[in-house]
């Protein structure tokens, strides 16, 4: 984790959903990378992938983690690419809205 912080600022998405995917996996706790990876992806969020945005919605739900602003940018970059979505990252990121009480 603190090797990943000190590289954060130089993450693509793909990085970003991937770090944010391996700690949800592990269920680490919310920490400072969690925080960095929120705050550093949101303004390449429209550099995102369907499935980039897909796993980065469900990391952040699995972990319990609500972050309004990010949900916010998720949805907003996810709607005018709906078509770009498989059923997999549609269905992930609706599970991932649901339990964080996103609407």
């Amino acid at each position: 984790a603190a090797a990943a912080l000190a590289i954060i600022r130089e993450c693509d998405a793909q990085t970003f959903a991937n770090l944010a995917w391996a700690f949800a996996t592990l269920v680490m706790p919310p920490g400072p990378l969690l925080y960095a990876i929120s705050s550093e992806s949101l303004p390449k969020l429209s550099s995102f992938d369907a499935q980039e945005l897909a796993n980065t919605a469900w990391a952040f739900a699995r972990l319990l983690y609500i972050d309004k602003p990010l949900c916010d940018a998720i949805s907003a970059s996810s709607i005018p690419r709906l078509q770009d979505f498989v059923m997999q990252n549609l269905t992930n990121t609706a599970w991932a809205f649901a339990p964080l009480g996103f609407r």
